[in-house]
């Protein structure tokens, strides 16, 4: 599957930045971990999603979260009409909109943002 730009969805990589990690970052995973099942994606295949050890400053934790490329294309195919209604031009950035808002919705405050690296 190709992005609205014509390019192959890779590994997303985003930044995900809060203030509770040990409370964010359960949610979070319990969210993806769900999603992956609604996906039919395996428990056992751990290369679907991924949230790196998180790195304190200044009361804030900031944490690398890794999607799979296959897990992104099967989320949109199961959400692509709440997906498209998101926020933003393109493609990630809708998707990232939609992904934080269902993070918020299950009483997470943590930040998703796209990283540099995608960028």
């Amino acid at each position: 599957m190709t992005n609205n730009n014509g390019n192959y969805i890779s590994t997303f990589i985003l930044d995900f930045q809060t203030i509770d990690f040990e409370s964010d970052s359960k949610v979070a995973i319990k969210l993806l971990s769900e999603y992956q099942k609604m996906c039919n994606l395996s428990n056992n295949d751990h290369n679907n999603f991924a949230l790196d050890d998180p790195v304190s400053s200044a009361g804030w934790s900031f944490a690398k979260l890794f999607l799979s490329g296959q897990f992104v294309i099967k989320l949109y195919a199961i959400n692509s009409n709440e997906i498209n209604k998101s926020r933003g031009k393109k493609f990630e950035e809708k998707f990232v909109s939609w992904l934080n808002t269902k993070l918020k919705n299950n009483s997470c405050e943590a930040q998703v943002k796209i990283a540099m690296e995608m960028k």
